[in-house]
């Protein structure tokens, strides 16, 4: 289905986006927004990172801001330090997984105990629920987005990247992610870069924190409040939409 929508003009691949979202969004919808223009959700995946993490959480101290953090257990529970730290700062945290493998292939019941598990184990280094899951590079099938919800997770993407796996200067990245944001929307960014789905190194050497100052400063000054998942879909809920085949 969705390389047959590949092959569409634009115009009408959105027009089939919307009638999916119509029909899918409220039985199969991922979060991917909210319904107040007025916020933004800045989000962060892969985390912890040993060398960012606590420069970033100084960074967004400074502004006032809160954020999501959508974290791997594995990188979770080799720096815990660092998850009570994203806590106590007032931050979301959620699961992006045990690693970065994609569901998409696994046998329903084990992606439903993998994320039991992985969901367990978060919570066990946060002392609080985590209600919220990401799926790695985007990937996801119904049976895997079942497979959440059999998990007590709700599935949250993303409505704009700064594609801050590619290595540039800072600047550009943040305006990359800017140009793509829209009110409501959910901004993904990264505190470290996993492998490519591929298996492919991702290298790069642009300063995050420095990356993630500019898109508050251009993101405020649009006239946009940066908040949490959490806060976006507080008021006026969720914009949900069909995320399937990515």
């Amino acid at each position: 289905m969705s390389s047959a929508r590949s092959r569409l003009p634009g115009w009408a691949r959105t027009g089939a986006r919307r009638a999916a979202d119509a029909v899918l969004g409220p039985v199969l919808g991922s979060v991917a927004g909210g319904r107040r223009t007025d916020r933004v959700a800045i989000t962060f995946d892969d985390g912890p990172d040993a060398s960012t993490t606590a420069p970033l959480l100084d960074l967004l101290e400074q502004e006032g801001v809160h954020c999501t953090f959508f974290l791997l257990v594995r990188q979770a529970e080799q720096h815990p330090d660092l998850v009570r730290a994203i806590r106590d700062r007032g931050h979301e945290i959620a699961l992006h997984g045990i690693d970065h493998r994609p569901l998409t292939s696994w046998r329903h019941t084990d992606a439903v105990r993998m994320l039991r598990d992985a969901r367990h184990r978060l919570e066990v280094l946060t002392g609080a629920p985590v209600t919220r899951y990401r799926p790695p590079y985007g990937k996801q099938t119904p049976a895997s987005w079942v497979a959440a919800r059999r998990a007590g997770l709700e599935v949250v993407v993303w409505s704009a990247d700064a594609a801050d796996w590619v290595d540039r200067p800072a600047t550009e990245v943040a305006a990359t992610a800017t140009e793509r944001l829209r009110g409501g929307g959910i901004l993904l960014l990264h505190e470290r870069v996993e492998p490519g789905p591929a298996g492919e190194p991702v290298s790069t050497s642009f300063d995050r924190v420095a990356m993630a100052r500019q898109v508050l400063h251009d993101v405020t000054a649009r006239g946009w409040s940066p908040v949490t998942v959490a806060e976006l879909v507080r008021d006026g809920g969720a914009r949900r939409t069909a995320w399937f085949g990515h």
